[in-house]
């Protein structure tokens, strides 16, 4: 998921267990949601979730909320959360998050993060030392389950799981493909199967099966090229 091999032992040495704990309590500051140094990156499971809370359509949470540009490394096209000119997320309205039960993964998970183990398709948990450090003292004492049933993490773990088996398989083949390339009508097939081409009334892991369907025989078809989702 380009991570470093650095990157991957400091998170492992961080790694929490169901049972572990950690004190920490929002303080309500909104830094995590503005100026960030780093864009939200949107997974498609993040925009159903979205769109669902907001009772609209993926493709109108996409065009009002995020802004794209093609993978430099993946060549696939990538979504992030748009910035207000003040430089606060879009989701924002007065100061508080409007999708707060059904945020981003990377937002709900804060001050945690997580990493996606493709060796046995397993997420682990992990004190993040890129955001707020939790405290040792202040704050409510949570343990990591705790937290993960407190945003429905379990929930987008099995849905990333899904979006991640299908954006894995297609970057297989992007990735070798000349980055001028990734337009046209190849361009819309994996905007369509990654994020545009879901209804919110019909469960998401459902929708990015029948999806891995639809993309193995149109690039079997029209680009001559194997996909293959493990």
């Amino acid at each position: 998921m380009g991570f470093s091999e650095k990157e991957l032992e400091i998170w492992k040495k961080n790694e929490l267990k169901p049972e572990d704990t950690f004190h920490f309590e929002c303080k309500m500051c909104g830094n995590c949601c503005r100026k960030r140094d780093e864009p939200i990156i949107l997974t498609g499971a993040d925009i159903y979730r979205i769109a669902r809370s907001l009772n609209t359509t993926m493709q109108k949470v996409i065009e009002e909320n995020t802004e794209g540009y093609i993978g430099d490394g993946s060549h696939m096209p990538v979504l992030v959360l748009k910035e207000r000119l003040d430089g606060s997320c879009r989701l924002l309205r007065k100061g508080r998050c409007m999708v707060h039960q059904d945020k981003p993964a990377v937002c709900a998970l804060y001050p945690l993060g997580r990493f996606y183990d493709l060796r046995d398709n397993t997420f682990h948990y992990f004190l993040n030392p890129r955001t707020c450090q939790p405290s040792r003292k202040d704050g409510k004492q949570w343990t990591l389950q705790e937290w993960l049933d407190e945003f429905k993490i379990i929930e987008t773990e099995r849905m990333t799981q899904a979006w991640n088996r299908l954006i894995g398989g297609l970057t297989e083949v992007t990735f070798r493909m000349d980055k001028s390339k990734i337009n046209g009508l190849l361009l819309d097939a994996l905007l369509f199967t990654l994020y545009f081409g879901y209804d919110t009334s019909i469960p998401y892991i459902e929708q990015v099966e029948a999806h891995m369907m639809f993309t193995k025989r149109l690039f079997k078809e029209k680009f001559n090229k194997d996909v293959i989702f493990n």
